[in-house]
């Protein structure tokens, strides 16, 4: 082999060995959206949680609630498969009764909450801890910037994905649900914005090119894996979630870092 082609290849195995940790890296980050909302008088944030799977984020779950107390959130907002397949899960249960001590919570099931039959011992015990259990249902908090109105739904306990009835003209009216591939369904109810997740960022992520390769819920090359989705006055936010690879997704993440959504809902147009 010549000197030329031997610094060549190890050029090439040196720059490649040196992206793999930046490529797979699954330290937590946090993704900031301004989100303009003309019914607020003054801003409202909301730390938006989702697809956890009881990953641990360090002893006491520490990692995580110092991360969302650092948002400084008016509202905590759960969006689905906060535990991965039973109430019995430690990391979960110590990350809610961390966070319904310090913030209103709200929370929407997805579909791991439902494996094993434990959807219904999941949302009793989640509300007896004090966190807003919506199921076909909407909850209030008020604010110093207006009403929020958070609404809950989920397809798999055959509630309807048509919540309309459930808006407030004199509300800011947030929807959780967990699939965004149901965004066609859900426009034109008049919600302010839609939180989901379910997508885990597509798993696979080459952002400007392939913004995901594989959802659950749409399959290769899904549209809605992450970040802020507009359709005439329709606007959904896809988070990324917050499950590793060591815990429920065995396809490693790449270029796709778990995250805390942090959404401030500012007055204006």
């Amino acid at each position: 082999m010549s000197r030329k082609r031997f610094i060549i290849k190890a050029a090439v195995i040196t720059a490649v060995a040196a992206a793999i940790p930046f490529a797979c890296c699954e330290k937590l980050t946090v993704t900031y959206y301004d989100i303009p909302e003309p019914k607020l008088t003054a801003p409202v944030r909301i730390a938006f949680l989702s697809d956890l799977h009881n990953t641990r984020y360090g002893a006491g779950m520490n990692e995580l609630i110092d991360a969302v107390d650092n948002t400084s959130p008016d509202a905590v907002v759960f969006g689905g498969d906060l535990f991965d397949r039973s109430w019995k899960e430690k990391n979960t249960q110590l990350l809610i009764k961390a966070l319904v001590q310090r913030y209103p919570c709200y929370y929407a099931v997805g579909n791991h909450e439902f494996y094993n039959n434990e959807q219904d011992i999941i949302m009793r015990e989640t509300a007896a801890l004090g966190v807003k259990v919506l199921s076909g249902s909407y909850s209030e908090l008020e604010t110093n910037g207006g009403t929020v109105r958070f609404i809950g739904t989920e397809k798999w306990l055959g509630n309807s994905t048509d919540m309309s009835a459930a808006v407030s003209e004199n509300a800011v009216n947030i929807l959780i649900y967990h699939y965004p591939e149901d965004f066609p369904e859900l426009k034109g109810q008049g919600f302010s914005l839609i939180l989901s997740g379910h997508a885990h960022g597509g798993h696979w992520r080459f952002p400007p090119l392939i913004n995901g390769v594989y959802s659950p819920g749409e399959g290769l090359f899904p549209k809605y894996t992450s970040g802020v989705y507009t359709d005439g006055e329709d606007r959904m936010l896809v988070s990324r979630g917050l499950a590793r690879t060591v815990r429920d997704i065995v396809i490693p993440r790449i270029f796709n870092r778990p995250e805390i959504v942090c959404i401030t809902l500012t007055p204006r147009k």
